[in-house]
């Protein structure tokens, strides 16, 4: 034990005994991620984040758990809520993550594998699948987030030149009419993607996940592209493998308007 550990749970602190952790610096999400090298002689991760409404890691938990033989996503091996704080020990899943330079660099490569994981993911059966995520959900946590001060005014004003609460009247004003709901991942990205030798063998960090409007994941998939590679020149290539015909760049816009409070 040490100071950066003291507080955990002790259940958890014996299941990893003496085993190395690293601090992974992999994505945007504010939660503390570890990896584990060895917990039962594979690498392993540990997320823990606060357990308040908008941070708390029940939602990842859950999807993870019906996701278990549906799609390839880490398995669960110990969760806890201690202290204030959610802890989950996951799986690692073998593989890099989509945003590996030696993966970003076979671009074309890469933009098959990013359509065919999004294919797989909306062809879900949603008929019975107990996780909404839907546009009525993400506009009251939307509206909760703007009353309750959670995101940062400056990075909205400095991209949109408006306030929260004026960004937040557009997408109210602006709300698409109908919805196209599938299971979506939530936060479809490079980084959320893992790849080993040419296979694609997981998806991770889904605590958006469940149903929605496909734009959800299509938007942010569209973003995502042209921040890794500087412009929209894969932007086609992506919606063909995907299957789609004829883009709402309305909705497009939406989305990525909307993901700007999560």
């Amino acid at each position: 034990m040490n100071e950066s550990t003291r507080n955990w749970p002790e259940e958890l602190l014996e299941l990893l005994g003496q085993t190395e952790l690293t601090v992974n610096k992999i994505g945007y999400s504010g939660d503390h991620v570890y990896h584990v090298k060895e917990y039962k002689g594979a690498p392993a991760f540990l997320k823990i984040a606060p357990s308040i409404w908008w941070r708390t890691l029940q939602p990842e938990i859950e999807a993870l758990a019906w996701l278990d033989g549906k799609l390839p996503v880490p398995k669960i091996l110990y969760t806890a809520e201690h202290g204030g704080m959610d802890y989950l020990l996951m799986e690692a899943l073998p593989g890099k993550d989509g945003s590996h330079e030696t993966i970003q660099a076979k671009p074309e490569f890469f933009v098959k594998l990013y359509a065919e994981g999004l294919r797989n993911i909306h062809g879900l059966d949603i008929r019975e699948c107990p996780l909404s995520n839907g546009l009525e959900k993400k506009l009251r946590d939307a509206k909760r987030i703007v009353d309750e001060s959670l995101v940062d005014p400056t990075d909205i004003k400095e991209e949109y030149d408006c306030t929260p609460e004026e960004l937040y009247q557009q997408l109210i004003a602006k709300k698409p009419a109908t919805e196209d709901p599938v299971f979506a991942h939530g936060d479809y990205c490079a980084p959320n993607l893992i790849i080993a030798g040419e296979k694609l063998t997981g998806f991770i960090d889904l605590g958006r996940a469940g149903v929605a409007d496909r734009y959800q994941d299509i938007s942010l998939a569209i973003r995502s592209l042209r921040h890794d590679y500087g412009d929209d020149r894969y932007k086609a290539l992506f919606l063909e493998l995907y299957g789609l015909d004829g883009l709402d760049e309305d909705k497009v816009k939406y989305y990525i308007w909307l993901d700007e409070f999560f």
